[in-house]
C-alpha cells in the first residue's frame, strides 16, 4: 500500500543522488487526497508547476483511476513527472520556494507513493513524450509489476507476446514503458511500470473477456509476484 510518510528520508535522498545521472528520470506519484476535495493539493500544484518548468521538467501523464484494485486500495490520482536528470529533481527539492509549498502537500494527502523510474531499454519502447488522449472515451490502464524470482519476467513476456497484437487490433498501444530505479516513498518494491492506451473501456472489456486473453493470463499469473493494475482517464 502507500504510506503516510510523504517525503523521502535523508538516506533515500542520498541513495538517489549516488545513482548514475546519465538519463532522465520519471517520478511516479500515486495520491490519495485529503477530505478537502483536492483543495490543499491544488495549492501545492500551483507552487510546483513553475518549479518544474524552470528545470525543464513537466508532467507526462495526470490521470484519475476509474476503479480500485483490491491489492492497491483506493487512489485518487496517478501522475508521472519527467525530469531531465536526477540532479534536477534534487535541486527542486532543495529550493526554498518549492519547500514553501510542502505544507500544502502534506495537508492535501492521506497517503502516497513516490517512486523513481527510467525509460525501458527496449527497441519498441515508446518515447518519453507527454501522453494525451485522442478522444473522450480513451482510457489508460496503469500497471505496476513485480515478477517472481525464478523466471517470472520470462513468463510475463510470454503473456505480452500474445496480448500486444490483441491491443493493436483494438486500436490501443503502449503509452509508457518504464523500469524501476528507486523507491522514495513506498512500502512495496516494483520492477516495471506500463501505461497502456485503449480506445474505450468497452475495448478493454472485450479483450479481457476473450478466451485468448484468459489463456494468456495464465502466463501472466505465473510470472507476477505482485501487481497493481487499474484503468485511468486523463485529467484535462
Amino acid at each position: 500500500m502507500g504510506t503516510k510518510n510523504f517525503l523521502p528520508d535523508e538516506a533515500t535522498f542520498a541513495a538517489l543522488g549516488n545513482l548514475p545521472d546519465d538519463e532522465p528520470v520519471v517520478m511516479l506519484n500515486l495520491l490519495e487526497l485529503a477530505d478537502d476535495g483536492g483543495e490543499s493539493y491544488g495549492r501545492y500544484g500551483r507552487v510546483v508547476l513553475p518549479q518544474l518548468q524552470k528545470r525543464g521538467a513537466h508532467i507526462l501523464y495526470n490521470g484519475t483511476p476509474l476503479s480500485d484494485d483490491p491489492a492497491a486500495g483506493h487512489w485518487d490520482r496517478v501522475a508521472l513527472a519527467y525530469y531531465p536528470s536526477r540532479a534536477a529533481f534534487l535541486d527542486m527539492m532543495a529550493d526554498p520556494d518549492y519547500q514553501a509549498g510542502l505544507p500544502y502537500r502534506t495537508a492535501g494527502l492521506k497517503r502516497t507513493v513516490l517512486y523513481a523510474f527510467r525509460q525501458a531499454e527496449l527497441p519498441a519502447a515508446p518515447a518519453l513524450d507527454v501522453v494525451t488522449a485522442d478522444g473522450d472515451d480513451e482510457i489508460f490502464v496503469f500497471n505496476l509489476l513485480r515478477f517472481k524470482a525464478d523466471g517470472g519476467r520470462q513468463e510475463y513476456q510470454k503473456y505480452g507476446q500474445v496480448v500486444a497484437p490483441m491491443i493493436r487490433e483494438l486500436g490501443g498501444s503502449p503509452a509508457l514503458v518504464l523500469r524501476a530505479q528507486l523507491p522514495l516513498v513506498s512500502e512495496e518494491t516494483w520492477e516495471d511500470l506500463y501505461l497502456v492506451r485503449y480506445p474505450s473501456p468497452e475495448s478493454l472489456r472485450e479483450m479481457v473477456t476473450s478466451k485468448e486473453w484468459q489463456k494468456a493470463n495464465e502466463d501472466r499469473q505465473r510470472g507476477l509476484d505482485l501487481t497493481w493494475a487499474f484503468p485511468t482517464r486523463q485529467l484535462r
